[in-house]
């Protein structure tokens, strides 16, 4: 019963990811976290087209390729930090830890440019927000 009460949570954090992004999609379930979401969550969260996608994933191989640009590009472009215990081959195959942990990475960049955009439109403008939103991406670049 733990096992289902863990797997619901992350299913919330998803489905709250995907609501916060005004993407029109409920999860049901944590294998219901597929190649498609990721995409989704990467393209509408940083506003950046996947690199390298392959925009017709016809077979598990493109959708594993999808999925591992999502994870070298969060990695390398913007986190600056590995990720090599995530892997695409993982995700899609359904490892729940590997979905977990790409779920809390998204989560946690939301939340970081949330909280950007919300002190900036306290403290004094767009001007500053975006100047500094300019900063931290190049930072992480």
């Amino acid at each position: 019963m733990g096992t289902q009460e863990g797997e619901r949570s992350w299913v919330d954090v998803a489905n709250d990811l995907l609501s916060r992004c005004n993407v029109n999609l409920r999860l049901r379930k944590l294998s219901d976290c597929n190649a498609d979401v990721f995409i989704t969550l990467y393209e509408n969260i940083l506003g950046e087209t996947v690199p390298d996608y392959i925009a017709l994933a016809c077979s598990q191989e493109d959708d594993v390729h999808n999925v591992q640009s999502v994870i070298d590009s969060l990695s390398l472009d913007y986190l600056q930090i590995s990720l090599s215990h995530i892997t695409g081959e993982n995700v899609v195959r359904g490892d729940k830890e590997s979905i977990k942990n790409l779920l809390e990475i998204f989560d946690g960049l939301l939340e970081y440019l949330n909280e950007e955009i919300n002190e900036e439109s306290q403290n004094g403008g767009t001007c500053i927000y975006i100047y500094k939103y300019y900063i931290f991406f190049h930072q992480l670049h």
